[in-house]
């Protein structure tokens, strides 16, 4: 099993193993690799907050992507297994941002990805719509059991050069 540090993000949702295909020509982790383990960790973490399958078919309600920052920390090589860790920064009627880390089995940080999502009503094109009462209510605990961990120091930080 992947092990974590608990204060960084105490919800687990997803885990994995890097896959041959996802190595790079610089014989690590290829930087869409990571993309798509942070967007399955959030198709998991939906599955928590009541948007599963059923939950989407039932509602035609989802959630899309509106940004997505990737924090690369150190290389994930073939074979090794990694786990994802999520914890819920903020949230209103429609958005949520979420800081995930991607960790590896002796618990090290590898990654992280901060996300602003949306819920939308599928359709004739998605357009926003606010939260069901349970996936409201759900992340409302959520919140409340994270509210009291410090913001990751990168979390809204975005992209810049330091000036020297």
């Amino acid at each position: 099993m992947i092990a974590h540090a608990k204060p960084h993000a105490p919800l687990d949702v997803y885990a994995t193993t890097v896959a041959r295909d996802w190595i790079d020509y610089n014989g690590h982790m290829n930087d869409a690799a990571y993309a798509l383990v942070f967007s399955r960790s959030v198709d998991a973490l939906m599955d928590r907050i009541g948007l599963d399958a059923a939950a989407r078919k039932r509602t035609g309600q989802s959630l899309v992507t509106l940004k997505m920052m990737l924090h690369y920390v150190r290389e994930a090589r073939e074979g090794e297994a990694l786990a994802v860790a999520c914890r819920l920064l903020e949230h209103d009627d429609k958005r949520m941002r979420v800081w995930l880390e991607l960790f590896d089995e002796k618990g090290e940080r590898r990654a992280a990805s901060e996300q602003l999502l949306l819920s939308v009503a599928l359709g004739d094109g998605a357009r926003a719509t606010p939260w069901t009462h349970e996936t409201q209510a759900a992340l409302d605990a959520l919140r409340k059991l994270h509210a009291s961990l410090p913001t990751p120091p990168e979390a809204g930080a975005g992209v810049a050069m330091k000036r020297g």
